[in-house]
């Protein structure tokens, strides 16, 4: 069953993975997909939170704890079980660096996965949730792509994330509203500090 599944993975992999030159227009694309639109995710939630009002802040905060907390378990999961990336075992194409460590699940997909699942399930950010759906699986499709991911570290990402939120999900509410109320306090403190200052 385990060696059907993972020659299922391969065969998926190959079938996603660039060849050894692609267009240089697509190998852009998909680079800056894999590698910066992670960081256009967190500054929005940052800038999010520092704009916004106070409920949609709220959200942003929740989507945090849960995206940090699918991390968590993806870490525990590669320190159980160690799967070799496709570039580890000389599989199809890698286009990217990255140091050799376990492939299952991916970090990336999980953050994406966890933060669109999030917003999608508060009414006040789902059209956020609903916009982030194609860039996580175009995130997903790009991991792959590039070499550094299978398929199936995508399908886990998602289960992962998913798990996280199903179960987490009110203890976190309500934890979010902690936090963010933590944070608009020292928020409010800068900025009457700030006008204070001559």
């Amino acid at each position: 069953m385990l060696e059907s599944l993972e020659s299922l993975n391969r065969s998926l992999f190959l079938a996603i993975n660039s060849s050894a030159h692609p267009p240089a227009v697509l190998y852009w694309f998909a680079w800056c997909s894999a590698e910066v639109l992670i960081y256009i995710l967190a500054a929005g939630l940052a800038l999010g939170w520092l704009r916004r009002s106070t409920g949609i802040r709220r959200t942003l905060v929740y989507a945090g704890l849960l995206a940090g907390t699918a991390l968590l378990f993806n870490q525990l999961i590669g320190m159980i079980w160690y799967h070799p990336r496709p570039f580890e075992i000389g599989l199809g194409h890698t286009l990217a660096s990255h140091k050799p460590e376990t492939s299952f699940p991916s970090d990336h997909a999980t953050v994406f996965f966890s933060v669109t699942l999030a917003l999608l399930l508060r009414p006040e950010s789902r059209a956020w949730g609903l916009v982030l759906v194609p860039i996580s699986l175009l995130v997903a499709w790009s991991r792959i792509w590039l070499g550094l991911h299978y398929p199936l570290d995508m399908l886990g990402s998602l289960l992962v994330s998913g798990g996280v939120v199903a179960v987490l999900t009110r203890p976190f509410w309500l934890v979010s509203g902690w936090l963010n109320d933590k944070g608009e306090r020292l928020l409010d403190r800068l900025f009457a500090y700030r006008s204070r200052s001559p």
